[in-house]
This record gives structure tokens, C-alpha cells and sequence, in this order.
């Protein structure tokens, strides 16, 4: 099971430690068996079966604990699918929650399974947040209150916000919406709305109105939100313009003109954090043995899985490691040269200047590697927002950081070789690689192919999935067939990350355009 959402948070428990176990345990019942007067579920599994709709039935699991003055329980719900649904996908969501006389803690996760790489899959809270929020007296995590609702804030509240942000102990990020100019977007609230619903437990949401952005912009200057932009503050990072790339930054245009798909992005993203987020060591209360056995031969198929798993990500870290010890290597010898000449103030100065530059060094996903080159790299790399395609499944992924961050470095790279072009580097792309750049991709058949197959190339249907927009000026027509692509992940199977480029360093616009950043089953071969 891949967790997509974790929420967690304390809450005082009521007078009777067990009595609050109980009520979540009611919560879950009326929730789990979808009926408001239900009573709440006893120990044991309970099996409901739908009539229609793509769920079989659904298998309902509870199991209370109590011991030396602490009380606990665990309940699950699986979501099988029907025979010839359209998806195989499981779904699953479990709560835990543990009470003594101090505390109650409690833990919703929403995970699901599939043989379908390609399903997509819609983060956000299951409504039993809502009802568990509902009737706790003060949640919260860490410093950061859980809300069901948006945070209107005007005025007057900008400087305690400011002062929230900017808070270490913040443990939850805020999503932070800025109304837009008079007249344009009246409906923005409702994107607010839907975004403080989906992402309950996991982000805090606030809507700021017009004064309140005006105020905002006075005290944090360009780390504030404007004109109908959003930015997500991170947590447990400080308010400075050398943290200002971790707190991503969506424009009002961009806003505006995707809407639900950036609140589905907005989604993703905190989902994604809480999915990374430890599960209190207070749980283990829950733990069983439950002495049960695996078929010898299912255990095998898993061990080889995992085995083959390890394999490539060992590879793939021992690459990474190479590459690391080489730039290292290269940067105590730039030190050392430039030391010997004097001018080792070079060496630090170039560290400052790092720190205070607005291109981050990592992402949080493969959008917001996609939206960081649009905002950086669009003097030698172009991407149109059309080239970006489901990537829903990607930024939800369990390898959803790393895949951003593996992306992020081949924009940066296609665009330093634009950039090395234009200053008179004759090779192309995979030469350019070869010469050990530090911005560099790895020029090897597992990371970088520059053309197809042949049988690639000769099918109409293979090309066609390749054929992406481009500039006019680019290539005649404004259409092209994309054969060159950055292998984002070896690994990941049909859903792995791939981007398709086309290299103008040479023509009428001097850059790079990228058609495609998308999953590997949009552009499939012979082998997929």
C-alpha cells in the first residue's frame, strides 16, 4: 500500500481516557458503514457488499487496547473493487488513536494498491477527518492548530499570520491565498474553499482580502502573496529571502487559468509531506503479534520484487555518488587554483551569492520542477503548459520528491546547454553531457536517449505520441515529432517521469523546447 495522506494530531481527552476512544470509534462507524444512526462497531471484521458502483464490497476491520491506564484502537476500511471495474485499485483508510489522562493522539491514513500504474488518483482527506475534527475540543500539531475550515484574515490579523509563519515550531504548512484585483476572479473564494476541504489535516489555508494583501506585502515584501497568487510556506523555515524558494510561489495568471488543477496540485503537494511524516511512537501501544504466515512461493515473488527494487536503486545512488565525489573533486581543485593565484575570496564570495539566489536547488515534484523552469530558465529552455500532462499520479507517488528533483536537474541541464551554446559549445546535447558540466546530465543509454528505435520511428502510432507543439519559429507549422528524451527514472515502471526536448540551439529561437513532461505510458514503445 502506497500512504498518500497521513493527518496527525493531540487533543485533550475528555474526562474518561476510554471515552475518547469511543467517540472516534463512533465516528468511524458512522462513517464506515456510510449510516448516520449506526452503532458503533465492536471488535472483529465486518463485510458490507454494494449492489452497483465499482466497489464490491468493502471490508471493515476494529480492534480496541487497554492497558495500565491507556486506551487505544485501531480501525480499517478496504475498498475492494468489482470484477471488470475499470480499475484495480484498493483504497484503504485507517484510523488510530491512543488516549491516557494527558493526551488523546490520533492518526488517519488513506492509502491505496493497484495493478494499474496509470489510474489516477485523486489526494484528499476522507470525510472521516471532518467528522474526528468536528468533535475534538483543540487539535493540533506541534504549534499548528487543525482546521476544517479556510481562515479568513483581514487586516488586522496580518501581523499575528506573519508571526505564525515565521514560528520553528510550525508544523503543519499554510497555503496562503491573496484576493485577486477588483473584478477579476469572483469566484476565487470557492478555489479557497475546496482546497482548506481537501487538504484538512494536513495544511492550514488562509484567504487573505485586499487590505490584508497590502499589509502582508509591507511586511514580507517579495516572500508575501499578491494579485491573486498562492504561496505554501513550508514548514519549520524561516521568512527570508534566502528560504523564499522553499515556499512555493503560484501566479494569479497561473491561478486563474488552471484553477482546479491547481488545487489539485496545492493538494498533492501538502499530501506528499505528510505522507513523509514519522508515525509517533505513541502507536506502538497498538502493535500486535498476529503469528500469521505467508505462501512460500507468494514470499518469494515479493522478495524478488523487493530484491530487483534494491538493485536499481542502489545503481542509481552509486551513480549519483560518482557523480558527487567528482564535483567535489573538481571544487577543492578549483579552491586550491584559486588560492594559489590569490583569489580565494572568489570561493566564498560565489558561496554568499548562492545563498541569495532565487533558483532553488531542489522541488517538492515534477510541477513544481516544471514551474520553476518556466519562472528561471525561460531565456534558454521553453516549456508550454501544454507540454505538461497527468501528472497527477507522479506528484502522488511515493518517489514523488525524488522524481521532482531528478527533473529539476535535467531542465537546468538542457537549459545550461542552451546557454553553453549560445557562447559557441559546437556539440550537442549528449557531447556537451560527456565534458562533465557542472549543471551536467548523465550521458548514458539509461538516462538520455537522443533519438528512438527504429521500430519506434517507423510506427505511426508511436509517432503520433511523440508529435508535441512548438514555437513556429522553431520548426514550420508548430508542430514536431520529439524523439530526444531525459529518462527521469529507470524504475517506476509505466508511470516513471519522461521528458521529450527538441534542440533549437542552432535555429531561429536559440533554445531548447520541451514537449512533453509526463508519464512513460503516454508515450509508450514496443517494451511498454
Amino acid at each position: 500500500m502506497s500512504v498518500l495522506y497521513r493527518a496527525i494530531w493531540q487533543d485533550e481527552p475528555l474526562d474518561e481516557a476510554e471515552l475518547s476512544v469511543e467517540l472516534a470509534l463512533d465516528c468511524f462507524s458512522r462513517w464506515a458503514l456510510d449510516d448516520e444512526d449506526a452503532a458503533v462497531l465492536d471488535d472483529g471484521q465486518v463485510e458490507v457488499r454494494r449492489e452497483s458502483g465499482p466497489v464490491a464490497h468493502r471490508e471493515i476491520s476494529v480492534r480496541r487496547v487497554a492497558r495500565d491506564g491507556l486506551f487505544g484502537a485501531e480501525a480499517s476500511v478496504r475498498d475492494l473493487p468489482r470484477d471488470g471495474a475499470g480499475s484495480p485499485t484498493v483504497w484503504a483508510t485507517t484510523l488510530r488513536i491512543v488516549a491516557d489522562g494527558e493526551c488523546a493522539t490520533t492518526l488517519v491514513e488513506n492509502s491505496m494498491e493497484t495493478d494499474d500504474p496509470t489510474v489516477r488518483v485523486k489526494v484528499g482527506r476522507p470525510r472521516l477527518v471532518d467528522d474526528l475534527v468536528a468533535v475534538a475540543r483543540k487539535p493540533k500539531l506541534g504549534g499548528s492548530g487543525v482546521l476544517r475550515a479556510a481562515v479568513r484574515a483581514s487586516v488586522d490579523d496580518v501581523a499575528a499570520l506573519v508571526h505564525v509563519l515565521d514560528d520553528p515550531e510550525r508544523a503543519l504548512p499554510h497555503i496562503v491565498f491573496s484576493a485577486p484585483p477588483e473584478g477579476v476572479d469572483p469566484q476565487w473564494m470557492s478555489r479557497v474553499d475546496r482546497t482548506a476541504r481537501r487538504s484538512t489535516g494536513v495544511a492550514t489555508v488562509v484567504a487573505l482580502d485586499r487590505d490584508a494583501v497590502t499589509a502582508f506585502r509591507a511586511e514580507l515584501g517579495d516572500l508575501a502573496v499578491w494579485g491573486g497568487a498562492v504561496r505554501t510556506y513550508a514548514p519549520g523555515q524561516a521568512l527570508s529571502p534566502a528560504e523564499s524558494w522553499r515556499h512555493r510561489y503560484i501566479t494569479g495568471n497561473r491561478v486563474r487559468a488552471a484553477d482546479g488543477a491547481i488545487v489539485d496540485r496545492l493538494v498533492y503537494a501538502v499530501a506528499e509531506l505528510s505522507a513523509r511524516r514519522r508515525v509517533p511512537a505513541v502507536f506502538e501501544a497498538l502493535a500486535v503479534d498476529v503469528g500469521g504466515r505467508i505462501d512460500r512461493v507468494e514470499l518469494e515473488a515479493i522478495e524478488e520484487r523487493w530484491e530487483l527494487e534494491v538493485m536499481r536503486e542502489q545503481e542509481e545512488r552509486a551513480g549519483v555518488e560518482h557523480e558527487l565525489a567528482q564535483a567535489n573533486g573538481h571544487l577543492a581543485r578549483l579552491r586550491t587554483l584559486l588560492a594559489t593565484r590569490g583569489l580565494e575570496d572568489v570561493f566564498w564570495t560565489a558561496r554568499d551569492i548562492s545563498e541569495t539566489d532565487e533558483t532553488p536547488d531542489d522541488v517538492q515534484d515534477v510541477s513544481e520542477a516544471v514551474l520553476m523552469a518556466q519562472e528561471h530558465l525561460a531565456d534558454w529552455l521553453v516549456i508550454p503548459d501544454d507540454a505538461v500532462r497527468e501528472l497527477d499520479g507522479i506528484d502522488s507517488a511515493p518517489n514523488a520528491y525524488a522524481w521532482g528533483n531528478t527533473a529539476w536537474r535535467g531542465l537546468r541541464a538542457l537549459a545550461a546547454y542552451a546557454e553553453a551554446r549560445a557562447t559557441g559549445f559546437p556539440g550537442d546535447f549528449w557531447a556537451w553531457c560527456e565534458r562533465g558540466e557542472p549543471l551536467a546530465w548523465p550521458a548514458t543509454s539509461k538516462k538520455l536517449s537522443m533519438t528512438e528505435s527504429q521500430t519506434v520511428q517507423n510506427s505511426a502510432k508511436f509517432t503520433a505520441s511523440r508529435t508535441f507543439r512548438i514555437d513556429p519559429r522553431a520548426v514550420e507549422g508548430g508542430r514536431v515529432v520529439m524523439l530526444a528524451h531525459l529518462k527521469i527514472s529507470e524504475g517506476g515502471g509505466n508511470l516513471a517521469p519522461r521528458v521529450y526536448f527538441f534542440d533549437d540551439t542552432d535555429g531561429a529561437t536559440n533554445k531548447v523546447h520541451v514537449g512533453f513532461v509526463g508519464p512513460h505510458y503516454l508515450v509508450p514503445n514496443t517494451r511498454s
